[in-house]
Order: C-alpha cells, then sequence, then structure tokens
C-alpha cells in the first residue's frame, strides 16, 4: 500500500512504529456515530507488537483443566483453572433456558472508571466451559467445531480420528499436525494441504507418500526434497527408477527414534545449500509480512487468506478493512480485537465475539448487535453492562459514557490485560513472547502457578529409557507417564496414539505435547522482517530470515527464475 508517513511515535518499550494517512483513513471510517456526530478515535499508543501481546492474553488455547460445573455441581472440562474464582458452565447448560445472562445487567455508574465496572460484571456472569461443537466423543479439545474421536485439538474444524493438532481444517487419522488443511494419515507437517500419508513435512501441497521434504508440489514418493513441483520417486531433489526409489525407501528405519532425528538434520543440511524465497507471499498483490495468499493492499499481515486492505494482522482469513488484531475469521470493519469469528461487521475493542455487528468494548458474545460494554451476551441488541435498553435510550447512554471514557483515558484503549480471565503464562501470548515468571510479573501481568494433578499411574519413565523401536513398545506404555526430555514435565500416551505409531512404524516422542508443539512452531520463521541482500542480485530486500543465518535467500525475481 503505498501510504504517507504523518507522525513518528514511541512505544512504551521503546520501539518506535508510524502513523499513515492511510491509518487516519481507517480510524475516520470506523469510528462510531450517534446522533450525527461521529465519536473519532485517536491513533494507538502502543507498536503492532505490544498490541498483539495485549490481544494474546485473551485467548488460552491449549490448558484444560479439570473443575466442577457451577450450576449442576458435575466433573467438566474447562479452560478456567479451578482456583480461579469464577462461575463456569458446562456447554449443554451454559447453551441452556436455564439462566440468562441478561439477569446480572447493572447502571452504569459515572463516578467510577468503564473498565472497572466492566471487570465487576465480567467475574459475576457465568462462563463458557470451553469452546468446542458439535463434537463426539471429543471432549478434550478447544477452538474446535465438527469433531469426533479427536484427542487434544486446538483450534479449527472438521477433524476425524485425530491428535494433537493445531490451526487444521479438515483431518482425518492424523497427528501432531500445525497449520494445515486436507490432511488424511499424516504424521508431524506444518503449514502443509492436500496431503495423504506424508511425514515430518513442511509448506508441501497437493503430495502423497512424501517423507521428510520442504516446499515441495503435486509431488508423490519422495525423500529429503525441497522445492520440487510435479514430481515422482526423488530423493534429494535427484531422480530415481521407481525400483531404485522403493529399494532405498525400504531401507530408511523410521521404527528407531535417533534415526529419525538425524533425518531431520539430514533435510536441514540439504535444504540449507538451495535458494529460499524471502517471503511467502503468493497470489498477493501490495501486500507485507508472510504467509500471505490471496491477498490485496495489506500490510504486516503474518498468515493471511483472502485479506483485503488490512494492517498488522495476525492470522487467519475472508477479511476486509481490519486494522490491528488476531485470530479473526470472516468479518469486516473491524480494531484492535482479538478471536473474532464467523460473520461480523464494525467491532471496536472485542474479544471472543461471532456473527454480531456494531459493538464496542464486549467480550464473549454470540449472535448480537449494538452492544456497549457487555459480555456473555446471545441474540442481544441494545445492552450496556448487561442492562437492556431500548434503541433510543442505548444511542443517548452511549455518547456520555464515551465521553466518560475519555475523561478517564480509557475510550481509544483495549481492554487492560488485568481483565482477562486467563493469565500470562496459560496464553497465546507466553508461546509468541515467551517471558520468565519473574518478567511476568515485573510488567504486571498476572502468572498461574496452578498446575494441573499429576496423572494416575503405574510409573514414570524418563524419556531416554523408551526404547528406541516401536515393535519394542509395550502394551503396557498406555499405564506410564513419560517424563519429557525437555521439560521433564510428564505426559501420557492414549490407545489411539499407540496404534498409530504403530501402523506407520513411528517412534514414540520423547517430548510432551506441548513441547512437540512449540517445536513446530519454531519451523516456520520468526514474526520478524529483516534487512539484508538478496544472495543473488544484492538488491535490498526484507525478508524474515535474519541476516545472519546461513539460508541462502534470493529476492521474489532472483528466487523465480532459479526456481
Amino acid at each position: 500500500m503505498s501510504e504517507k508517513v504523518l507522525e513518528t511515535k514511541f512505544c512504551s518499550c521503546w520501539n518506535q512504529f508510524e502513523i499513515t494517512d492511510k491509518d487516519l483513513e481507517f480510524y475516520e471510517k470506523i469510528s462510531p456515530v450517534f446522533d450525527w456526530i461521529k465519536y473519532e478515535i485517536p491513533t494507538h499508543k502502543l507498536c503492532p507488537d505490544c498490541i498483539l501481546q495485549d490481544l494474546f492474553t485473551f485467548r488460552n488455547e491449549r490448558n484444560l483443566y479439570r473443575r466442577k460445573c457451577d450450576l449442576t455441581g458435575s466433573d467438566i472440562i474447562s479452560i478456567f483453572s479451578p482456583d480461579k474464582n469464577y462461575k463456569v458452565y458446562d456447554q449443554k447448560e451454559w447453551w441452556s433456558d436455564k439462566w440468562n445472562s441478561l439477569d446480572y445487567g447493572v447502571n452504569f455508574d459515572f463516578s467510577v472508571w468503564a473498565f472497572i465496572q466492566f471487570e465487576r460484571l465480567f467475574l459475576n456472569v457465568p462462563k463458557l466451559s470451553l469452546y468446542n461443537t458439535n463434537t463426539e466423543n471429543s471432549d478434550y479439545n478447544n477452538w474446535v467445531l465438527w469433531a469426533k474421536d479427536s484427542y487434544m485439538n486446538i483450534y479449527w474444524w472438521s477433524l476425524v480420528n485425530s491428535h494433537y493438532t493445531s490451526v487444521c481444517e479438515d483431518v482425518k487419522d492424523s497427528l501432531d499436525i500445525w497449520w494445515s488443511a486436507f490432511i488424511n494419515n499424516c504424521y508431524e507437517c506444518v503449514s502443509c494441504d492436500r496431503t495423504y500419508n506424508c511425514h515430518y513435512c513442511i509448506d508441501c501441497s497437493d503430495w502423497i507418500n512424501l517423507l521428510f521434504c520442504d516446499w515441495c508440489l503435486n509431488c508423490s514418493d519422495c525423500m529429503f526434497c525441497y522445492n520440487l513441483k510435479n514430481q515422482k520417486y526423488h530423493i534429494e531433489n535427484k531422480q530415481y527408477t521407481k525400483e531404485e526409489y522403493e529399494k532405498i525407501r525400504s531401507e530408511i528405519d523410521t521404527w528407531n527414534y535417533k534415526n529419525i532425528e538425524s533425518y531431520k538434520m539430514r533435510l536441514k543440511d540439504f535444504t540449507i545449500k538451495l535458494p529460499h524465497k524471502s517471503r511467502s507471499v503468493f497470489s498477493s498483490l501490495n501486500c507485507t509480512w508472510d504467509y500471505i495468499f490471496n491477498s490485496i493492499n495489506s500490510e504486516n499481515i503474518f498468515t493471511g487468506v483472502w485479506v483485503e486492505d488490512c494492517k498488522n494482522v495476525f492470522q487467519w482469513w475472508r477479511l476486509l478493512d481490519v486494522y490491528d488484531c488476531s485470530h479473526i475469521y470472516d468479518s469486516k470493519l473491524i480494531l484492535n480485537s482479538v478471536s473474532i469469528t464467523e460473520n461480523n461487521y464494525w467491532l471496536i475493542f472485542c474479544a471472543n465475539v461471532s456473527e454480531s455487528r456494531n459493538m464496542q468494548y464486549c467480550i464473549d458474545m454470540q449472535s448480537s448487535n449494538n452492544c456497549f460494554l457487555s459480555t456473555w451476551l446471545r441474540n442481544s441488541s441494545y445492552c450496556i453492562l448487561n442492562k437492556q435498553y431500548t434503541k433510543d435510550e442505548y444511542e443517548v447512554l452511549v455518547p456520555k459514557i464515551i465521553n466518560h471514557m475519555k475523561s478517564t483515558k480509557e475510550w481509544w484503549e483495549f481492554f487492560p490485560s488485568s481483565i482477562s480471565p486467563f493469565w500470562y503464562n496459560e496464553t497465546v501470548a507466553n508461546e509468541y513472547y515467551p517471558l520468565t515468571q519473574e518478567q511476568i510479573k515485573e510488567r504486571n501481568y498476572k502468572y498461574c502457578s496452578y498446575q494441573n494433578p499429576l496423572p494416575k499411574v503405574d510409573k514414570i519413565i524418563p524419556a531416554n529409557k523408551l526404547p528406541e523401536h516401536i515393535k519394542d513398545i509395550p502394551d503396557d506404555i498406555l499405564n506410564w507417564a513419560i517424563e519429557c526430555e525437555i521439560t521433564n514435565k510428564p505426559f501420557r500416551i492414549i490407545s489411539q496414539e499407540l496404534n498409530f505409531y504403530r501402523k506407520h512404524n513411528l517412534p514414540i516422542p520423547r517430548r510432551h505435547p506441548d513441547q512437540r508443539h512449540l517445536d513446530r512452531m519454531k519451523l516456520r520463521n520468526p514474526r520478524k522482517l529483516y534487512d539484508r541482500h538478496c544472495d543473488k542480485c544484492w538488491a535490498d530486500i526484507r525478508t524474515t530470515y535474519a541476516p545472519g543465518r546461513s539460508e541462502v535467500v534470493y529476492c521474489k525475481e532472483c528466487y523465480e527464475k532459479t526456481i
């Protein structure tokens, strides 16, 4: 996008960021209007990273806990740890007619800060135990829609007999998959789509029977390959006959844990010598950052599909006029919000909202519109602090509250992280901006010290004591816990998982599922752009490969000519 810089600011973290004419156009466009008066939203005071870090603190994906339903007393699985003094209802009870979130509505008090009043309400209204919709035999999942016989999947939909996936769509009979779609019989894959029977692959599409491959398109029966298109029977990008390939493939021992680790290094050592594209931007025009597909006129987008006229957005797709947001799906005209899913329009400073319109400062809202400072409402309109008003009453009162928030300097800020029902180390923030316990407290975030009880098992075995081969793993392992080789955190193997490893001749993992997730995240470049030179033509480029890294990095033109 062609933008004119109008102002340079310094964030509280001392990072410098710019305000442009396009920013002001967007703020003008999204500022709410009441009685023909526009209540302008000022330019933000935080840099994009700090905005995103605060948004992430409102999203717990991976931490699930056992606790009691506060309505029935039954045991439930929840994203809210039992040491937090919240009312939490089982999913069935929360969606029932046994209670009404409007019953918790209160009058706005102009002698008290708005965020303080909202926090009191937010603490009082019952919370949904987790986001797990239309699932069968799949209780241990979060942010998942349409799952069957699946365990510990995080975020997205259509999963069958799949486990430990994250940000995935349409996955069947697969394990340990991240940010992928249309996957079947696969293991340890990252950023892949339309794949069958592939293991340890990264950024591959339309492929069958690949092993340890990276950036391959429409290939089958290949190993240790990088950047191939429409090929078959290749090893390290070299053509073999079918017979030669199958002989070598039969000698690859995927049963042995040490061999697997050496094969990973073999792929890394091979790919590091070959040209890498400076940024992963495909079928897009005037877009910057990384992993952008079919998008136009968007800046600082990390992982976006069908994105138009957006800026500073982390993840997802079908977005128009979205600024300073994360985890947004199928929405338009959204500012400084997180976890906004499906058919939303004109939301400002919101979190966990779906199928809603024209709202400011709302959290956990379903199919609602024209609400302000409200929470856990569904099918509601013209509500303030969960109290029902007429349309005329609402449109008179909201401007008064906005003016009050201006006087307290709350109006142009997202909710403080202290209002989040999750503590820092439980959230996505700690994945992308990891902090120690001391750093969390120094920066005035909250630290969760609650630990889930250790699994009740016959014994806990250190990871390095596991047999190297899957054929030597006894059935009794289902009654053991394994001590993670990195974190020492114990974890269990479930029966479906063990069956998968045996079917595909794969070793038992030696790292906790959470650590394996972090390992997969590291297979993609970090969310940071660097200035460096093209290693072929020496042109200036911006890339996610840091200047000190040893990969060969080409500009777009040199890369396309070479490949």
